[in-house]
């Protein structure tokens, strides 16, 4: 009898302790689209607000969250699979294909794997080269792959597919009545396949089909996996089923309102957004904690960080929330859509709709309440808010436009002064305001879109120069000229 009772507390303890493991192992080992293979969007780290922008990158048409890995950034464009540099956003590597993107990359054990139209690939994540390439049907759409007990999982067209991580040699496939465009979730015995409007369940161990559960519509947005609950929102309508039985629990009516994105949780609570509106959902019941309204549609799932909750907004605005209260406690304009947001390296990092790649870290930065910064064209002093001190190289006036030394202006706003010697490229970032101009270029880019200068940047006596009245209004101030003097004053706000 003690034999048993000891055996029974062996097997509740290593229960436990693989259900711990493989939550570990989500956030330690595995780098995937919405953090983990129940597709929590939880993060491990906690990022406070405010936010100051980091640094932009152009990277074209995308429909891929990004992932990071200590100091690289993968992401998938239209045309092929990108590297960055993380910290900078300088680009690390291109792996270009003529394939048609459409999934978010996956890292596991030093590789890249990521779903093209046509084909799924393998690819070195330090040095980019193809590992192995696995061929699908002509045309067809390749979801975005999950990798489980080194085994890679994804969906192409109406057919589910199991490959060897290592190799790409195919084990096994399941033929659908319905196309596959979503990844695919696990728990610890089970995975769960989304196929338009009907949501598969299999046992990992045999890829035995368990269960089916039939939904009113098409799921646009995906599940995810809250302990022996699936979540999943369709239309106006959330759903919350049963993970072992597929019997549906419970499930919420949202009238004149319609699923934006995929489901987050966190403990006993499920996030959700339908339009402008950001639910936060008791998972046992159903019940709303609270609501919370953007001042548009609600594009990102939301990421939560320990007990803040970020979302980005199609009114261009991201905004910090707390999760026990739905209360704001940040709102900042960043002048773009947030598709996508990650967090990582104690950064958040955007992908727009417009195939913009934005950074974002946590602004430190103590700014005084007013500014009032006055210069003269040919004098070598400033006056900020009635102190005055020399400057090394004097404004003058070009074309028209006062030309200023790139470093005064950005300190007297508190602005992160950025110089990038190789192409004499300057970048100034005040809050989440970026601007980034070349010397010698008119055309500057703002919050990552290109405006066009009167003048461009550039460098006389061994000193870099920008146009005064561009950078000041970009970053939010006003700029004042008094011809008499030649006086400039920037007052900010």
């Amino acid at each position: 009898m003690l034999r048993k009772v000891y055996l029974g507390w062996i097997a509740i303890l290593l229960t436990v302790a693989f259900g711990a493991s493989l939550q570990s192992h989500c956030f330690a080992n595995m780098y995937q689209y919405r953090s983990d293979l129940t597709f929590s969007g939880q993060s491990s780290e906690t990022l406070k607000p405010p936010l100051r922008t980091a640094w932009v990158e152009l990277m074209g048409a995308s429909n891929s969250c990004p992932i990071v890995v200590e100091d690289k950034l993968y992401v998938s464009t239209t045309w092929g699979l990108v590297c960055y540099n993380a910290k900078w956003g300088t680009i690390i590597w291109q792996y270009c294909t003529k394939d048609f993107h459409n999934s978010s990359p996956f890292y596991h054990n030093g590789i890249i794997y990521a779903g093209y139209t046509n084909a799924m690939y393998a690819v070195d994540a330090k040095t980019g080269y193809q590992v192995w390439k696995y061929e699908t049907e002509e045309g067809m759409v390749n979801s975005s792959p999950v990798v489980y007990q080194n085994h890679v999982y994804f969906g192409s067209g109406k057919k589910l597919l199991c490959l060897k991580a290592e190799s790409g040699e195919k084990v096994w496939d399941i033929l659908f009545g319905q196309q596959i465009r979503l990844p695919v979730a696990f728990d610890n015995e089970r995975f769960y396949v989304v196929a338009e409007d009907r949501i598969y369940t299999f046992a990992i161990e045999n890829h035995r089909k368990l269960w089916e559960y039939e939904l009113v519509n098409s799921s646009l947005y995906g599940i995810c996996i809250n302990n022996n609950r699936l979540i999943c929102p369709v239309d106006d309508t959330l759903y919350c089923l049963d993970t072992k039985t597929g019997k549906q629990v419970w499930k919420t009516f949202y009238p004149n309102y319609n699923a934006m994105n995929p489901p987050s949780y966190s403990e006993d609570d499920i996030y959700v957004a339908f339009d402008q509106f950001l639910y936060s959902i008791d998972v046992k019941t159903g019940n709303l904690n609270w609501q919370f309204e953007a001042g548009f549609f609600i594009e990102s799932a939301p990421i939560i960080s320990d007990n803040y909750i970020w979302i980005g907004a199609d009114d261009f605005m991201i905004y910090c929330l707390d999760r026990k209260t739905g209360n704001r406690l940040y709102f900042t304009s960043v002048g773009t859509t947030s598709k996508y947001l990650i967090l990582a390296n104690q950064s958040m990092y955007s992908v727009s709709s417009y195939g913009e790649l934005f950074s974002f870290v946590h602004d430190a930065t103590e700014r005084r309440n007013y500014v009032v910064f006055e210069m003269w064209v040919g004098k070598k002093y400033v006056r900020d808010n009635q102190n005055t001190y020399s400057i090394d190289a004097s404004p003058f006036v070009e074309n028209g436009r006062t030309m200023v030394p790139i470093r005064p202006i950005g300190d007297a706003l508190g602005a992160e002064i950025t110089w990038y010697p190789d192409d004499k490229r300057i970048s100034y970032s005040l809050k989440t305001q970026y601007i980034q101009m070349r010397v010698g270029d008119t055309r500057a880019y703002v919050n990552g879109k290109v405006v066009t200068m009167d003048v461009p940047p550039v460098i006389r006596d061994s000193r870099t120069f920008v146009p005064l009245r561009f950078v000041a209004e970009k970053l939010g101030g006003k700029v004042e000229w008094e011809p008499t003097e030649k006086k400039i004053t920037l007052r900010y706000p």
